[in-house]
């Protein structure tokens, strides 16, 4: 019991203060993946940003914190994956559709829905 509670003492000193990750679900993998490359827009969605139907803030909360539907991705393409991304939350009417390339990100399309 004593070394349990060291062990315990020694993990949240460490951890503490560290943005320490588990990317073992495929899930988190890619949304891990596709935060660690630049991101690019399609003329589609630059569009969308100039008419004020939607905000950069909006496409990077998608990017870090959403749910990645593989029914709908196409990961098997080559030379970058196609996964459909949807927002949690207030944005959980807003999906994108994001080509994930080894060296960048591409947000290629926004689609809403209303419910």
């Amino acid at each position: 019991m004593s070394g349990f509670a060291i062990g315990m003492v020694f993990l949240l000193f460490f951890w503490t203060g560290k943005r320490t990750q588990c990317t073992w679900m495929p899930e988190a993998r890619v949304i891990n993946d596709i935060g660690k490359k630049s991101i690019r827009l399609s003329p589609e969605v630059r569009e969308l940003l100039k008419s004020e139907q939607l905000d950069t803030l909006s496409i990077q909360l998608i990017l870090k914190y959403g749910n990645v539907d593989f029914s709908k991705s196409n990961t098997d393409t080559i030379p970058c994956n196609f996964y459909h991304i949807s927002g949690r939350e207030d944005l959980k009417n807003t999906a994108l559709w994001v080509r994930n390339c080894d060296r960048f990100a591409r947000v290629e399309k926004v689609i809403t829905t209303t419910d």
